[in-house]
């Protein structure tokens, strides 16, 4: 038996080492391989032997992580944690100029503008990710533009290491903050639809919550018991991680209050009932001040109120039930795919840990568990999801700007942390008719495979009939070109354009300047789409413009969507239409003056 150990523990030891060395050679790897130009897909763009060393440092992390306790565990799941970092980290590793070809380029623009002094943190709605980018920027001496991608990962490591944490503070069991940490490597609520991988204040909302359900958890288990009259330091922290959240987006906010209210309310309902909640501290001061910080901060701003207007208006006026959906169902299937597979590709994963958190939570509610604390956790948060889910449904059905898919992303922080206390609730119960070495190796291949998807989905790829959004310097270069040199109005192909001049500009000299004249895809009186788009057509009807896109654009089009509106022949016959003279290109970039035809 001695002997086993002491073969068991060498071959840990060994598998470790290789773990970390084949990690350390792949951040090399990726570190080495900067883009030579744009990348239509960052998995095929970065060097094989990236992935073989990530793969080979996640199966050793994942399987070792998985064996009984001691030093290996833990260091296995920090050898995991750190693959999938360097995985969501590839556009820093790899020097890429930035990532995020819409959103994230205004973003980009409001950071420059309160790094140049010309907006007030005070006076933007959301200004926590682009304060910290430019403080990186100032202490560091980077690039602005480098900085949010810096700061992104930042807020990708936080998920990474509070999913677990919060696992452990909730069940003080090591399979289950094990399997927790495991499930936070498929981040779930990253679905590429309305959550992204890059600077994206939203998503970076998202990602903070575990730290906030971490610091939740402790506060309701009286973990700090030497309580003093100013409160105690789980409470400040709580508090100032409020503060956070509001400025770093408030809708996500909101929805952090929706679930304070539910813990609270299951609280005084406990009172009634005298179930295990009542030994809990209440969270009523916590859930006041940040009722209070967000009251204070959010109605001093336009923006705030706009989807929950949007969203009352449009269910008291009439709406099309998921209409929104609907149509990009149809785009999918005009380019040859399948939404049911796209479907899969994005959230049979979701699916198997929403059902995994159900039971849990039914569990819960039942009383089958011993463990209290993890029954009332089940039960707050099994109860914060009905409020939740219900603005999920509602957003769902007026389908306004994609933000059900914001709501399923901040559902699927709890799902994981739920759903990671089922499977190790599963391994138990696996263990009893299989031996315990299998059952944990049954679940190890299961996350194998449920971590193979979720890498797939982690950026936009033609995987999910979506164009990468790297943005390269000869992109901005070539926009910043033609800024300087007066040109404008600007036409685009399918985007206006607009998001890039915010990011060259700034955004307040981008709108003052309103350089974007629509696009040839969006144009109402004239679309240039496919038959139309050609050489002759945009020369008759944008006369005095000039056309500029960028080799995303193209690529997208040619590539992704396979010439279905914007055809290579069209492409071509822009340098040989009479009327359309090419004025500028640097492989990132290219720009048509449009002198029009009689």
């Amino acid at each position: 038996m001695a002997t086993d150990t002491r073969t068991s523990q060498r071959w840990e030891k060994g598998a470790l080492i290789v773990g970390f060395v084949s990690l350390a050679a792949a951040i090399l790897v990726a570190h080495g391989s900067p883009p030579e130009a744009y990348e239509l897909s960052i998995y095929a763009g970065t060097p094989v032997a990236f992935w073989v060393g990530a793969s080979v440092a996640l199966l050793v992390g994942i399987f070792v992580g998985l064996r009984d306790g001691g030093v290996g565990r833990r260091l296995a799941l920090v050898l995991s944690g750190l693959a999938m970092l360097a995985v969501a980290s590839l556009p820093v590793l790899r020097s890429y100029y930035f990532f995020g070809a819409g959103d994230s380029l205004t973003h980009l623009a409001w950071a420059k503008d309160i790094s140049a002094e010309k907006m007030s943190v005070l006076g933007f709605l959301y200004p926590g990710t682009h304060t910290v980018a430019v403080l990186l920027a100032d202490a560091t001496g980077m690039a602005l533009h480098r900085s949010m991608l810096v700061m992104v990962t930042a807020f990708t490591a936080i998920f990474l290491l509070f999913v677990p944490l919060t696992t452990w503070t909730i069940t003080r069991d090591r399979t289950a903050t094990a399997l927790a940490a495991l499930s936070g490597l498929l981040f779930l609520p990253v679905n590429n639809i309305s959550v992204y991988d890059m600077p994206h204040p939203t998503t970076q909302a998202i990602l903070f919550l575990p730290l906030v359900l971490y610091l939740t958890a402790r506060y309701l288990t009286r973990t700090d018991r030497d309580g003093r009259f100013v409160g105690t330091p789980t409470g400040a922290l709580l508090a100032l991680t409020s503060v956070a959240i509001v400025l770093v987006h408030p809708q996500q906010a909101a929805n952090v209050l929706v679930v304070f209210g539910s813990i609270l309310a299951l609280q005084l309902l406990a009172r009634f009932v005298g179930s295990f909640e009542t030994r809990h501290r209440t969270l009523a001061l916590q859930t006041i001040f940040l009722a209070g910080v967000f009251a204070v901060w959010a109605p001093r701003h336009e923006r705030a109120s706009g989807a929950t207007s949007a969203l009352v208006n449009m269910l008291a006026n009439g709406f099309r039930v998921g209409s929104e959906t609907t149509q990009r169902a149809g785009s999918v299937a005009s380019v040859g795919g399948s939404i049911e597979v796209l479907f899969a590709k994005l959230f049979a994963v979701s699916l198997v840990f929403c059902a995994l958190a159900g039971l849990l939570v039914l569990g819960g509610f039942l009383g089958r568990f011993d463990d209290r604390n993890v029954a009332a956790f089940s039960r707050y948060l099994g109860f914060a999801l009905v409020p939740l889910g219900v603005l999920f449904a509602a957003f769902f059905v007026v389908s306004y700007e994609q933000l059900h898919f914001r709501q399923l992303g901040f559902v699927m922080v709890p799902v994981t942390i739920l759903g990671a206390v089922a499977l190790a609730r599963g391994v138990d119960a696996l263990s009893t008719r299989l031996s315990p070495r299998s059952a944990r190796t049954a679940v190890g291949v299961a996350i194998v495979a449920m971590l193979a998807l979720s890498t797939l989905s982690l950026y936009q790829s033609p995987y999910m009939y979506q164009s990468s959004s790297h943005v390269s310097e000869a992109q901005i270069q070539g926009y910043e070109t033609a800024v300087g040199h007066g040109a404008g109005p600007l036409v685009g192909v399918r985007g206006n354009g607009e998001r890039w001049t915010d990011a060259v500009l700034g955004y307040e000299r981008s709108r003052e300047r309103s350089l974007s004249a629509g696009s040839l895809y969006a144009d109402e009186t004239h679309p240039a789409v496919g038959e139309n788009f050609t050489g002759g057509y945009v020369a008759r009807h944008y006369g005095g413009q000039y056309l500029a896109f960028t080799d995303r654009a193209r690529q997208q089009d040619l590539r992704v969507y396979d010439g279905f509106r914007f055809d290579r022949r069209g492409f071509r016959s822009l340098d040989s239409a009479p009327g359309l003279n090419r004025v500028q290109a640097n492989g990132g970039f290219q720009m048509y003056r449009i002198n029009g035809t009689s």
